[in-house]
């Protein structure tokens, strides 16, 4: 491997730490003001056969004020193999949430991505919605979603597919979330999303990510991630399932 390359995965070790995955459950502070974020990488380095260094950089941010939540997530994958630079997936996701009582919220919601392992090129959504919390926000909290989204996707597509290289859709995206406090140390958060095509609810997405997160300091946790992804109509070739497990650390601040 290039010396750079070493240079570079060290300085990345010691200035950020192994996360794989951010959930939005575990940014939100529904009953606290202020500034609070997490920034991580993901770190690969192999040498021999295959020379590379792949890293997938998170960044989280969340800014509270009285009845307002902002919330930013941004991740990507970037590589090297040999002298040949790669980026297989990148993501941006905004977040506005709106207490209307102290059991219900509203949001609004933007975001792009791109996945070359599942051949797209480019997703763009927006959407918005309400959240009622089915246990008060408090040490431990459950929330149910409901929301509406307009979908766009541009993809790869081979002369095999019959998947269109461009769709335009609207989703409803329904969620039942959770932030548990396990004791002083641990927190566990998740996700789980059903989204089905507004006019054709064969057409369906399944997402589902939990976060077990266990305090070393008061900034630095370690954590184990695991998500999944169905998608009933993938392209020709892509599996339509996903499933990946992903320990690490996490540095936060407030």
């Amino acid at each position: 491997m290039k010396p750079y390359c070493l240079l570079l995965a060290a300085l990345v070790w010691l200035a950020n730490p192994l996360w794989a995955q951010v959930d939005i459950e575990s940014l939100r502070r529904d009953d606290q003001a202020g500034f609070f974020g997490s920034v991580a990488i993901d770190l690969t380095l192999r040498a021999g056969n295959v020379e590379l260094f792949e890293c997938g950089p998170e960044l989280s941010l969340s800014y509270s004020r009285a009845k307002d939540t902002f919330i930013f997530i941004g991740s990507g994958d970037l590589g090297w193999e040999g002298k040949e630079r790669f980026s297989n997936e990148a993501l941006a996701h905004l977040r506005y949430v709106r207490a209307l009582g102290s059991r219900l919220h509203g949001e609004a919601f933007g975001q792009v991505n791109y996945d070359r392992s599942r051949r797209l090129d480019f997703r763009g959504l927006v959407g918005g919605g309400i959240r009622w919390a089915l246990i008060s926000p408090g040490e431990s909290s459950f929330w149910l979603g409901s929301s509406l989204m307009f979908e766009h996707e541009q993809n790869e597509v081979t002369a095999a597919d019959s998947h269109a290289a461009q769709t335009s859709l609207g989703r409803w995206s329904n969620y039942l979330s959770a932030d548990i406090e396990l004791g002083e140390a641990a927190q566990l958060a998740g996700t789980a999303y059903v989204q089905p095509a507004v006019r054709q609810f064969d057409d369906y997405r399944v997402l589902w990510d939990v976060v077990l997160k266990v305090s070393i300091t008061e900034a630095l946790s370690s954590t184990t991630s695991v998500a999944f992804q169905r998608d009933s109509d993938p392209l020709n070739g892509v599996a339509g399932s996903d499933f990946s497990l992903t320990t690490g650390l996490a540095l936060d601040w407030n």
